[in-house]
C-alpha cells in the first residue's frame, strides 16, 4: 500500500476533516484517489473530502414524545443508581442535552483509588470540546468541566475552534496531566482566508484532578492556512495524541510526563521537519515530547518509529525501572498490520527488530453501522512488571484462520527482550460473524489482566452492542471471565445523525487497589450518546 492511500485505511486525522461541514458546495466538488500537490485550496479539500470522515458540525437534534419519556427514564434511572448504595451503571456526563459524547480516556490517581477521571470528546457546544469528569468516590457521583482549549501561535494566540483526541494520567504526586488535539476550521470568504492551524496541548491538572490549568501547554503546531484560491501553506498535520505520567515514586524518571502522537507530512515532493524528525513526503510517523515535572518545558519532538514511514496508532506503558514503550502500528502491507514496540534508551527511540503482532484488519464491515471503526485497529496496552498486554481487533492474526468479522486480541509482550504471544479475547464462537472493538487493556498489581470492548454477540441482528470486560488469571493466555458490564444494550448509530462517528477508543483503567473502572459511550436512552460507568467487581 502506498503512503496516500494508507490515509484512506484509517482515515483518522481529524484536523481537516473538521472544515467539511462549513464549507460551500463548489470547494467540495472534485474528488481524487492521488491528490496533485496543495497548490491551493480546493485541491487541499477534495483531497480531506475523500479521506475524512469525522463529523463535527452537527444538525440541533429533536426528540419525539416517545424518546423524550425514554430519556427521562434513563436520567432519572441513573440518579435513582447514584443514590443506591449497590450502584451498577452511572452516568459520567452531567449535562441533560442530547449532544453527543465518543472517544473515550480514562485514568485513576496512584496514590487514591477513589479518584478517577474520564475525558471525552464532546459536542455540547456544537463543534466538538474536550470535557474532563472527577470522581473522588470511585465513580459514584461525577464533576463536568470544560478543558481548556488551544491558542493558535500563527494567529497571535487566537483561541483554537475545536478539541478532539482527549488523554488523561497522573502523575506520582496525585495529580492529573490531560492532553488533546485543538485545531482551527475557520473559513473567512470575505477575505478569502482559510485557516486549519492544528497542534497538540497538555493541561497540568491539580487537587487530585479536580480542576486544571487555565493555560494550556503548548507541545507541536502545525500552520495550515491560506487564500483560498492559493497560496495555501500547509506542511503537515498532528493527530492522535496520547500522554503517559512516570508515577513510579521510586523510578528515575517520576513525575516525567510523556506526549506522543502521529504526524502526517503532506509536502509533494518535499520532506518535512519536525523538532529532530525528518518524515518523507506523504509519510506518517510517530513522534514524542516529554517533561519531567509539571513546571519543566517539554522537549523537541523525537522520532519513535524509526524507519517506518506508514505509522499511526500509539500507546505507551512505562515498566518498573522507568523506561518507556511505545507500541505502534505500521501500515506499510495494509490490510495486512504489524505492530512495533519503540523502546526510549539512551535519549534514542529504537524500535523492535521485529513486529511483536502481525494481524489484518478489514474494518467492522457491519451493515447496520457506518462508524469510523480504524481505531480498533489501534493497540491499546497495559503492563504489570515487564510484560506489556495490548489489545487490539483483527479478522486475523499472523497467517492464522481468517474470520469475516474483528475479534479481539491481546498480545503480551515482553518488554526487555520483544518475545510476544498473541491471544484470542472474546469467547464466542470463532467466525460467527460477530463484532469486536475499541479494545483496550490494564492489569491490576497482582498482575491480572483485563481487558475491555464492544460487543454484539448477544443480538441476532447484529445492531446493538454492550460494553465487555474479560479477565484473565494466567498473564492474558485465557479469559476464563468476560462478561458485559452495561446494564443495557444499544445501537450506537443513535447517538449521532448518520451514524458517523463513534469515537475511537475507549480506555479501560485499573487503580492500586486492584478495582478495575470500565467507562463507555452510550445510547441507551435511544436518541444520544452519553458516557456510562461501572467500577468491575470480578
Amino acid at each position: 500500500m502506498n503512503r496516500v492511500s494508507l490515509r484512506k485505511f484509517f482515515a483518522a486525522n481529524f484536523v481537516a476533516a473538521a472544515i467539511l461541514f462549513l464549507l460551500a458546495a463548489p470547494l467540495l466538488r472534485a474528488q481524487s484517489d492521488k491528490p496533485a500537490p496543495f497548490k491551493d485550496v480546493p485541491s487541499y479539500i477534495a483531497w480531506m473530502k475523500q479521506n475524512h470522515k469525522a463529523p463535527f458540525n452537527l444538525p440541533a437534534p429533536t426528540l419525539t414524545r416517545a424518546s423524550t419519556k425514554s430519556l427521562v427514564a434513563a436520567q432519572a434511572k441513573a440518579s435513582a443508581q447514584k443514590a443506591h448504595p449497590a450502584y451498577q451503571n452511572i452516568q459520567v456526563n452531567q449535562d441533560r442535552n442530547l449532544w453527543a459524547k465518543a472517544g473515550l480516556a480514562s485514568a485513576v490517581n496512584p496514590l487514591d483509588p477513589r479518584n478517577w477521571v474520564v475525558i471525552t470528546n464532546d459536542f455540547r457546544i456544537n463543534n466538538t470540546r474536550t470535557f474532563y469528569h472527577v470522581s473522588t468516590d470511585r465513580g459514584h457521583t461525577w464533576t463536568d468541566d470544560l478543558l481548556v482549549g488551544g491558542a493558535d501561535p500563527f494567529t497571535f494566540s487566537a483561541p483554537l475552534s475545536f478539541q478532539v483526541n482527549p488523554s488523561v494520567s497522573f502523575d506520582n504526586a496525585g495529580n492529573s496531566r490531560l492532553a488533546m488535539l485543538s485545531g482551527n476550521e475557520f473559513i473567512d470568504f470575505n477575505n478569502n482566508y482559510l485557516n486549519l492551524d492544528n497542534e497538540i496541548d497538555e493541561v497540568q491538572g491539580f487537587a487530585d484532578g479536580a480542576y486544571s490549568n487555565v493555560f494550556p501547554t503548548l507541545i507541536d503546531a502545525q500552520q495550515c492556512d491560506g487564500a483560498l484560491n492559493g497560496p495555501f501553506t500547509c506542511p503537515g498535520n498532528v493527530s492522535q495524541p496520547l500522554n503517559t505520567t512516570d508515577s513510579n515514586p521510586t523510578s528515575p524518571n517520576a513525575g516525567t510526563t510523556y506526549v506522543y502522537y502521529t504526524f502526517f507530512c503532506n509536502l509533494d515532493p518535499g520532506t518535512c521537519t519536525d523538532g529532530t524528525a525528518s518524515i518523507p513526503s506523504f509519510g506518517s510517523v510517530i513522534l514524542e515530547s516529554h517533561s519531567p515535572n509539571a513546571e519543566a518545558p517539554f522537549s523537541a519532538p523525537a522520532l519513535v518509529s524509526g524507519a517506518l514511514v506508514n505509522a499511526a496508532f500509539s500507546t505507551m506503558v512505562i515498566d518498573p525501572a522507568g523506561t518507556p514503550h511505545i507500541f505502534f502500528d505500521d501500515f506499510t502491507n495494509a490490510p495486512v498490520i504489524n505492530m512495533w514496540e519503540s523502546t526510549l534508551t539512551g535519549a534514542v527511540w529504537t524500535v523492535s527488530a521485529n513486529p511483536v503482532a502481525t494481524f489484518t484488519y478489514n474494518g467492522l464491515g457491519n451493515p447496520n453501522w457506518a462508524f469510523t471503526d480504524s481505531g480498533a485497529a489501534q493497540p491499546g496496552c497495559g503492563i504489570h512488571q515487564y510484560t506489556a498486554y495490548c489489545a487490539f481487533s483483527a479478522a486475523q492474526v499472523a497467517g492464522g484462520p481468517a474470520e469475516s468479522s474483528p475479534s479481539v486480541y491481546v498480545a503480551a509482550v515482553n518488554v526487555n527482550t520483544g518475545a510476544s504471544k498473541v491471544t484470542r479475547v472474546n469467547n464466542d464462537a470463532f467466525n460467527a460473524g460477530k463484532h469486536h472493538f475499541f479494545a483496550w487493556a490494564t492489569t491490576s498489581p497482582g498482575g491480572a489482566v483485563y481487558v475491555g470492548w464492544y460487543d454484539d454477540r448477544n443480538d441476532p441482528q447484529n445492531t446493538n452492542v454492550q460494553y465487555f470486560v474479560g479477565k484473565s488469571f494466567d498473564g492474558g493466555r485465557t479469559f476464563t471471565i468476560q462478561k458485559a458490564v452495561n446494564d443495557v444494550p444499544f445501537n450506537p448509530c443513535n447517538g449521532l445523525p448518520g451514524c458517523g462517528y463513534f469515537g475511537d477508543y475507549t480506555q479501560l483503567a485499573s487503580g492500586p487497589d486492584g478495582i478495575v473502572h470500565a467507562a463507555w459511550a452510550d445510547t441507551r436512552d435511544g436518541v444520544s450518546m452519553q458516557i456510562w460507568s461501572q467500577t468491575v467487581e470480578f
